[in-house]
């Protein structure tokens, strides 16, 4: 049976999207068109993706292979209603005094748009019809911001500005000692966020603890990105020499922990699980009543 959409009127309406204004220079002459859809689909090589219609811009490109891309600012919102307001086979819109301010890019013969929020210079590697679109994904060859601009969003059939004010991550600030920084960004091995999987190990009253950097915490292991959480941690507790069942997650713990200037995003995601086999060694893990005084502990539990 042929499932039919089920798609309310304007929903595209409730994207939200930055601004591109498009620019080519060929045979159709030099011209600049508005995106709404213009994206970067990769980090490395960094590749930007456009969505346009049959046009001047697209068969400039066509016959080029490059293009420009100019992320419009918040303020340029009168030189997006322009360039999307009018086809270039109407009139040549760079061409309207006073309007666009351009400068020759650095790689490529294509003018490109001054205080934008980003300028990146294109060179062709796919075009692919997608839907009612036609997708051009281009290798960015130059790419520029300019800090001080924030970028133009499209949304709900308006332009609007980003709020200048951060939205709270939500995390949680816990102070850490130094030698446990140091322990922590030793084995986050470079990652922008330390992952970690942590064992909720109780017996009665007691709770199973790790040593790590001098302080008694929860047993935990760096989780590599892909890998399995609950296998890991299985391996790291048999690595103490704990055999424990990992259960069912008992929650997510999302920090930044702090030492003097130093810091560290980290998300501990925490399983309930049960110990099997243990011989107490204090040297690794150990059996506490009473945890002693520690802030990550404090947090985790």
């Amino acid at each position: 049976m042929l499932l039919m959409p089920d798609i309310m009127d304007n929903v595209h309406r409730y994207f939200a999207t930055t601004v591109g204004l498009v620019t080519t220079k060929g045979k159709h002459g030099p011209n600049v068109m508005a995106a709404e859809w213009t994206m970067q689909v990769s980090y490395e090589p960094m590749l930007i993706a456009i969505f346009i219609h049959e046009s001047p811009t697209y068969w400039n490109i066509e016959e080029t292979k490059v293009f420009g891309v100019n992320i419009a600012s918040d303020d340029q919102a009168e030189l997006v209603n322009i360039a999307g307001g009018y086809s270039g086979t109407e009139i040549e819109k760079l061409a309207i005094p006073g309007t666009f301010a351009t400068y020759k890019a650095k790689k490529i013969d294509v003018p490109m748009v001054k205080e934008c929020a980003l300028a990146a210079e294109c060179k062709v590697t796919a075009i692919q019809k997608m839907g009612d679109h036609i997708m051009v994904v281009g290798e960015a060859i130059s790419a520029k911001f300019d800090e001080k601009k924030f970028p133009l969003i499209y949304t709900r059939g308006n332009y609007r500005k980003i709020s200048r004010s951060k939205i709270s991550s939500g995390r949680k600030i816990v102070r850490v000692t130094p030698e446990q920084m140091s322990q922590f960004k030793k084995m986050s091995a470079g990652q922008f966020v330390f992952k970690a999987a942590v064992a909720v190990i109780k017996d009665g009253n007691k709770i199973l603890l790790q040593k790590s950097g001098g302080q008694w915490v929860l047993p935990m292991v760096l989780v590599s990105k892909g890998a399995d959480y609950k296998n890991t941690l299985n391996q790291h507790l048999h690595s103490i020499g704990v055999s424990a069942s990992v259960g069912s997650i008992k929650g997510i713990a999302r920090m930044v922990l702090k030492s003097g200037r130093e810091e560290l995003r980290a998300n501990f995601i925490m399983f309930d699980s049960t110990v099997s086999l243990f011989k107490e060694d204090y040297d690794r893990a150990a059996w506490f009543a009473k945890p002693p005084k520690n802030m990550l502990l404090k947090s985790l539990l």
